[in-house]
């Protein structure tokens, strides 16, 4: 006897783009083009206005001229205890003429909900990729159109994009429209179109603040400014980003692994490291006083007491003191 086929499925994991390509597969299996709009509903279950009822009853409806209705629940973490009940409910009865979605931002099968609903559904695991399929990715990206890149081309954009493909495809398109002709995207291509030196070079002024050397931590700070003309507050917000790090990853290492801090925090690996090396060298009470110096100088140029780059020169000298 064959097999019933699921008509329900269970979107596990961070990573969205590789969700949206998944869910245009489904919609494209599933639903007719003339009547599509007329039989996809998506609701998001953080919305204040969410009501379980709706999509329940949606769902129990019969398509529009279509063999399929199409229905996504985002957020569904976000359900109550009640509402995840009637949709286990519904995943052990569901109406062979819907599709359903569940979305989840979870990256592991634990107890609970979650695993109830993999078990009554299609699982999709959608998490994000290791740096080595990153390259592969971004490598397989580029070949689609007939070009090549570098391998220096693809760290360097690792090395200042975060982890999240939506990022990295737009990214990726702009390099090869740059290229234009060129048959190979090179590192250089990726200075130009990306901007890179944030974060190579705060490292370097994280590594001179932490050392106490205040004249090349100023130094540091007057390439940053001069670098592409860029707003000096785009340091500040950087800085700021960087000791809120440290201090996550400073107390999750007490409780977690190193791996699992990495997945969390989403960073590569040569991030990860530098944060958890200056993390071990920092004091807890260090960072949080650098904190509340940052948040003080963030203040002073928001109220316009003070010109950025003098906030910011003052900033550097208090922490270097």
């Amino acid at each position: 006897m064959p097999t019933k086929e699921l008509t329900s499925y269970l979107f596990l994991g961070e990573e969205d783009f590789l969700k949206e390509e998944e869910l245009k597969k489904l919609k494209s299996r599933f639903l007719e083009n003339s009547t599509r709009d007329l039989n996809y509903n998506v609701f998001y279950a953080k919305d204040k206005d969410f009501k379980l009822k709706e999509a329940l009853d949606i769902l129990n409806t019969a398509p529009f001229m279509s063999p399929k209705r199409f229905v996504i629940l985002k957020d569904a973490d976000s359900l109550s205890g009640s509402d995840k009940e009637s949709m286990l409910f519904y995943l052990k009865n569901p109406r062979d003429t819907s599709i359903l979605i569940i979305d989840s931002k979870s990256s592991k099968i634990k107890e609970g909900f979650v695993l109830e609903a993999s078990k009554l559904s299609k699982l999709v695991r959608l998490a994000r990729l290791i740096d080595s399929e990153i390259n592969m990715w971004i490598s397989k990206r580029v070949r689609a159109v007939g070009k090549k890149i570098s391998v220096e081309a693809i760290n360097l954009i690792k090395e200042n994009l975060p982890n999240d493909l939506n990022i990295l495809c737009s990214s990726v398109d702009n390099l090869i429209l740059y290229a234009g002709k060129r048959p190979e995207i090179t590192k250089g291509d990726v200075e130009k179109v990306i901007y890179v030196a944030p974060l190579k070079t705060s490292f370097d002024l994280l590594d001179a603040i932490e050392k106490k050397d205040v004249k090349l931590a100023l130094n540091i700070f007057t390439s940053i400014q001069k670098y592409k003309k860029r707003e000096t507050e785009f340091l500040l917000g950087l800085l700021s980003w960087q000791f809120r790090m440290l201090l996550r990853v400073k107390e999750l290492l007490k409780i977690r692994s190193k791996p699992e801090i990495q997945k969390e925090l989403n960073l590569y690996s040569s991030k990860f490291d530098q944060m958890a090396r200056y993390a071990a060298r920092l004091k807890t009470q260090e960072i949080v006083r650098f904190l509340n110096e940052i948040l003080k100088a963030d203040s002073d140029i928001k109220t316009g007491e003070s010109l950025p780059k003098f906030t910011l020169e003052r900033l550097i000298l208090k922490m270097c003191s």
